[in-house]
């Protein structure tokens, strides 16, 4: 006997599957653009479009100049003397003192030329810009934009050490809206959702037609085939 119980919902059922298989292969093919599948073109156009809305260099800015005039006096200790001397030249860059000894740097200067640096150099990586970085300090610049992090990171907690509390929530404030940003999105093009609606509504709209497919395909091949589930009789 077939275990087929109801021909029309199992062909619609096996129809339905078929199909999204289909689609399935043809999203999985390098046809969308240098060499990229459906799934690697959807990824980059979400981090295009989130890119594009994580643009806070102005208000990192603003910090930045708030913290003008308000000189630190530090020592911070980097994980080799190859670092450090790295970790100082991009704070003597920035128009402060940075002496190395050994695996440690110790900085003095204006606070706020500091974080004034940190942000322009991560305008330059927002806006995928390595060489300007390169061309500054000598050496990559998205190793330089995770030398600020790292180095900031120790100056953060050096700050918290001496009760500097306002500069640190500035510098936290400018790690979080420049350099995570600049490091994280550094070789994503940028995208406005204003000008990619159509896109977008395209791919949320083929996300959650596509799920559906494949849900209401196994639902009627089940049903198709007999299995339902059914509330169970209750006992007397």
């Amino acid at each position: 006997m077939s275990a087929v119980r109801n021909k029309k919902t199992f062909t619609i059922g096996l129809a339905l599957l078929g199909t999204f298989v289909l689609v399935f292969i043809g999203m999985m093919s390098p046809n969308f653009g240098n060499g990229r599948n459906g799934l690697v073109y959807a990824d980059d156009m979400f981090n295009s479009l989130s890119k594009g809305s994580a643009y806070f260099i102005m208000e990192a800015q603003e910090v930045a100049e708030s913290q003008t005039g308000k000189d630190i006096n530090l020592t911070v200790k980097a994980s080799s003397s190859e670092d450090a001397f790295k970790w100082a030249k991009l704070y003597t860059a920035a128009g402060v003192s940075a002496t190395v000894n050994e695996s440690s740097v110790t900085i003095d200067g204006d606070f706020g030329k500091i974080l004034g640096s940190v942000v322009a150099d991560s305008d330059f990586m927002y806006h995928n810009d390595s060489k300007s970085l390169e061309t500054k300090y000598g050496y990559d610049g998205r190793e330089a934009t995770y030398n600020w992090y790292s180095s900031l990171k120790k100056i953060d907690s050096s700050l918290k050490a001496k009760s500097q509390f306002q500069e640190g929530a500035a510098l936290i404030k400018v790690l979080q809206k420049a350099v995570e940003p600049a490091y994280n999105y550094y070789g994503v093009e940028i995208k406005q959702v204003r000008e990619n609606k159509l896109s977008l509504t395209f791919l949320l709209s083929f996300y959650l037609v596509y799920t559906m497919w494949y849900g209401f395909g196994l639902f009627y091949l089940f049903d198709g085939l007999g299995i339902v589930v059914s509330k169970p009789k209750k006992t007397s």
